[in-house]
């Protein structure tokens, strides 16, 4: 069985799905993609059993062919040549013949019908959702995840959609991300789910890319089913109960200080230089509408001043430096408000001034 495809044609699919493949899968099989040629398209698919990926792509060739091939092997074999290249592909029973101008490769191949089958899914909600807000939802809230944490509820992004808006939440003790999208869905009931970190960052790298304006979300009671114009994602999800995030959401906006955010960023920015490896700790000092930060190290010390606005109270507090820059960094309008704790909230609340859509937790700690 012989068939053909360009290099344009293969590369950017077979980039969608590589990254699913690990480099000691459970079984054989799972480190091949499959790769399927059907009137004028290809499909490519990649699984760990856990997330699967599919990409489409439209093409020349008019054959039906399946077959599966060690994907890292074939992207290395590919990823230098030219757009224009014709790989020649003869499929056997046990190998693959690949040619590419003068050069010849032999690579072992799976039966297709042994490629493991995706999941049904019949026992979901769909609903329909613009790619850029999806894209700024996940992005502004994902990096507050938890990491290989034992709870494993904390190593994924909860997402909670019911007929007025979605709403995506993730937090791995110490902080918290909170974002919102207001729009109607025709959902029986509102519907919860937590999606894993690896299938996070395939979302994030999936949205990125140029595509259709309003993509398909399917929500089921085990999977999570994302459908674009030429990518498909389906995912197991993370069992378990998600924390109350409601609760550690501030509500009391009496100590609210107005702060210039790049003036805030740039001198977290210089102060990280100076910060202890293990803490990672900075100490902010308010005083007479002025936000004093300082850093120390074994190497040395820095401080650093910027005016705010709004808050005249003495107040000293000390925080993970990268918590608050990685918020600062998603936000952006110029001002932001930091809301302080007071005596019923321990924690502190970022936030645009004049958006809501988006909320920063972070808790204080000790140095």
């Amino acid at each position: 069985m012989d068939t053909q495809l360009t290099v344009s044609e293969l590369l950017e699919p077979l980039q969608t799905v590589i990254s699913v493949v690990e480099n000691k899968p459970s079984l054989p099989i799972l480190s091949h993609v499959l790769i399927q040629l059907e009137g004028g398209e290809l499909k490519l698919k990649t699984t760990d059993m856990e997330i699967e990926i599919h990409a489409f792509r439209k093409i020349q060739a008019q054959e039906k062919v399946s077959f599966t091939i060690y994907a890292k092997d074939l992207i290395d074999i590919i990823r230098k040549l030219e757009e224009k290249t014709v790989i020649k592909f003869n499929i056997k029973k046990s190998k693959v013949n690949i040619k590419t101008n003068n050069n010849s490769f032999e690579l072992n191949t799976f039966n297709a019908q042994d490629f493991p089958k995706s999941p049904k899914i019949d026992d979901g909600e769909i609903i329909n959702i613009n790619r850029a807000d999806l894209k700024d939802l996940v992005k502004k809230t994902s990096f507050s995840m938890g990491n290989q944490d034992i709870r494993a509820y904390l190593n994924g992004l909860y997402f909670e959609i019911n007929n007025e808006n979605v709403i995506a939440v993730a937090t791995d003790g110490h902080r918290l991300s909170f974002g919102e999208i207001k729009q109607n869905n025709n959902l029986e009931q509102q519907k919860t789910v937590i999606i894993p970190k690896k299938t996070v960052s395939e979302l994030n790298k999936i949205l990125k890319k140029e595509g259709d304006t309003n993509i398909d979300i399917h929500l089921s009671k085990n999977y999570f089913y994302l459908k674009t114009n030429d990518t498909t994602v389906i995912s197991r999800l993370i069992d378990g109960n998600f924390p109350n995030y409601e609760q550690v959401i501030p509500t009391n906006y009496e100590n609210t200080a107005i702060i210039n955010r790049k003036n805030f960023l740039d001198s977290l920015q210089q102060a990280s230089i100076f910060v202890e490896e293990r803490t990672r700790g900075v100490k902010l000092t308010f005083k007479d509408g002025e936000l004093n930060i300082f850093s120390h190290s074994e190497r040395g010390q820095a401080k650093t001043k910027i005016n705010i606005k709004n808050f005249n109270k003495e107040t000293d507090i000390a925080f993970n430096i990268n918590y608050l820059i990685s918020v600062l960094e998603v936000l952006t309008t110029d001002e932001i408000s930091m809301v302080l704790p007071s005596e019923n909230y321990q924690s502190c609340l970022l936030s645009s001034v004049d958006d809501k859509s988006y909320k920063y937790v972070v808790m204080p700690m000790k140095i």
